[in-house]
């Protein structure tokens, strides 16, 4: 490892590479303290194979050779920094673990020790890029890096981390306007559940980014718990959904217990926010009274620039400017040509947006000594800005959804929500408190058209639901499959004279070439669309330059071109 000046700042640039957080927090107890030796000696990164969230599956098919880990033992003390040095994995032979569990690891090379290994002041921060943080393996996103820099590699590492990829991801101002419920709907094949991770991204961040990055963070969202994904199916009840009494068989007698859905916990996560965001309002002075005295200083004749203390044990920053829209401030380093929107503060502090909306690092402090100006009266009171959920319900016209909605109809209405003009709140079977449904939570479900056997949307459910069409976008395929596509979709669309039945573009993006797309999933849907009818289905084909024959003594289909 670099043994080398440890006061010298050590610059790292990414590139095109990823940066993780490796915590060996399995092996932190003083017991397993001659396995962690042997990892290090080794130069490995170790992690159960069946670790949960995805984690064990991120460690052998995610990570690339040349990409970046922080090693961590937990909470408890900081090792290195490493690069990933191989793009194979392998299992850790079991006479080392001696437990008979699949651990893996990968090759690394260590680049610099841990200058202060004892991160003491971290404990409090539970982020997941923290070694007090639930996880055991973690990407840094680009998003994250300037506070990670600041808080965790420069102080302890005496390193920083620069990627080119921070500038492409989209900060807006102000979180768009969406309705609170939508239904994406579209034959088989169009994206519409790739979609809603998007969307639910961009309901709570107001950003808009690539599907990869959204992914990356739905996945935080979810653990956070302001996103949650359901599929409805024909046995889904109201009790599934929302509250139920149901037999509780751990106990030898026979006892009932009370059940929350998952609508059910999702409107009282979203409520209680939303109400400690409207009580913080009341205990707070308006935004630009307090801004004014902030800035006072900049409007002196002997202008004195203010300082901002970002998070313990990190350096600070000075705010040097005031402009109509932004302010100018100046970073430990020297430089003077970043900016803070004054529209982003405004949205800040009246809980109108989230934290994770903007640079946290620097939008944090400054946002804290706003608070703490404008707080009214003697009592400490919390400030929580008002947050978004969102709740993804797949396929939603395969549960009876008269059935299982029951009442919550008339609630999902926005002037019947929680605060609005016309709010309505109903009384729950077996409850003695009213129930309403408030105006941060969002709903997003998905119908597949071309699913006739299963419910039709109610009307009442309709009207409620703004509805968006997903059909086949030819222009994400090749040459080749666009063509026989829109081939098939032609003679579709004649014999049934409806969209809902068309094939989606996502049946051909992938590396399955045509004739194993046609066999194993455009032709079993052509079967389901025209009931078993194998004329109907050769006829579609005749034209294109396929050739697809049902042989009726092999009972199979055969395909040329």
């Amino acid at each position: 490892m670099d043994d080398g000046n440890q006061d010298k700042l050590l610059t790292i640039s990414l590139g095109n590479h990823k940066l993780y957080k490796m915590s060996h927090g399995s092996f932190k107890t003083e017991s397993d303290s001659e396995i962690l030796e042997t990892f290090k000696q080794n130069k490995w990164i170790v992690l159960h194979e069946e670790t949960g969230r995805g984690q064990g599956e991120r460690f052998k098919n995610e990570l690339e050779q040349g990409d970046y880990v922080y090693i961590t033992i937990g909470a408890n003390e900081l090792f290195a920094i490493a690069r990933i040095e191989s793009s194979r994995w392998n299992y850790v032979p079991k006479n080392i673990t001696n437990d008979g569990k699949p651990w893996i690891y990968r090759e690394v090379k260590y680049l610099k020790d841990a200058i202060k290994p004892y991160p003491e002041e971290l404990k409090r921060n539970r982020k997941h890029i923290y070694p007090s943080g639930n996880s055991t393996l973690t990407e840094i996103l680009p998003q994250r890096l300037d506070e990670a820099n600041e808080i965790l590699f420069k102080p302890y590492f005496g390193v920083r981390f620069a990627s080119d990829k921070i500038t492409t991801v989209k900060k807006d101002t102000n979180i768009p306007i969406f309705p609170c419920n939508t239904i994406f709907y579209g034959p088989p094949g169009t994206g519409k559940t790739f979609n809603t991770i998007d969307r639910a991204v961009e309901i709570i961040t107001g950003s808009r980014r690539s599907h990869e990055e959204n992914k990356k963070v739905f996945d935080n969202l979810r653990e956070e718990g302001q996103i949650e994904f359901i599929t409805f199916h024909q046995n889904y009840s109201y009790e599934d959904f929302m509250l139920g009494i149901r037999p509780d068989f751990e106990d030898s007698s026979l006892k009932f217990r009370r059940t929350e859905g998952i609508f059910y916990k999702m409107c009282k996560r979203a409520e209680k926010n939303y109400l400690e965001a409207n009580k913080t309002k009341e205990n707070f002075r308006p935004f630009f009274n307090v801004f004014a005295e902030f800035v006072e200083p900049l409007k002196r004749e002997e202008k004195e620039e203010i300082e901002i203390k970002s998070y313990p044990g990190t350096s600070s920053f000075w705010i040097t400017e005031l402009y109509p829209n932004y302010l100018g401030f100046r970073k430990q380093s020297g430089k003077e040509n970043d900016r803070l929107s004054i529209d982003a503060l405004h949205n800040l502090y009246e809980g109108k947006m989230d934290l994770k909306q903007v640079n946290e690092f620097y939008y944090g402090p400054l946002l804290d000594k706003l608070v703490k100006k404008g707080h009214i009266g003697n009592e400490k009171s919390k400030f929580v800005p008002l947050k978004r959920y969102v709740l993804i319900i797949d396929e939603i016209n395969r549960a009876n959804i008269s059935k299982v909605f029951g009442e919550l109809i008339t609630l999902l209405e926005e002037d019947k929500r929680i605060g609005a003009n016309n709010e309505l709140m109903v009384n729950i079977p077996n409850e003695d408190k009213v129930f309403g449904v408030p105006p941060n939570l969002y709903l997003i479900g998905t119908m597949n058209t071309a699913d006739k056997s299963i419910a039709l949307i109610d009307i009442a459910l309709r009207r409620r639901f703004e509805f968006i069409g997903y059909f086949p976008d030819y222009t994400l395929l090749s040459d080749e499959k666009r063509s026989i596509l829109r081939h098939i979709n032609k003679e579709i669309h004649e014999r049934k004279k409806s969209a809902d039945y068309l094939i989606g573009h996502g049946y051909f993006m992938n590396s399955i070439g045509i004739p194993d797309v046609l066999s194993n999933k455009v032709i079993p849907l052509l079967m389901e669309y025209f009931s078993g009818k194998t004329d109907i289905v050769e006829e579609i084909f005749k034209g294109s330059s396929w050739s697809v024959k049902y042989d009726t003594e092999q009972y199979d289909w055969q395909i040329q071109q």
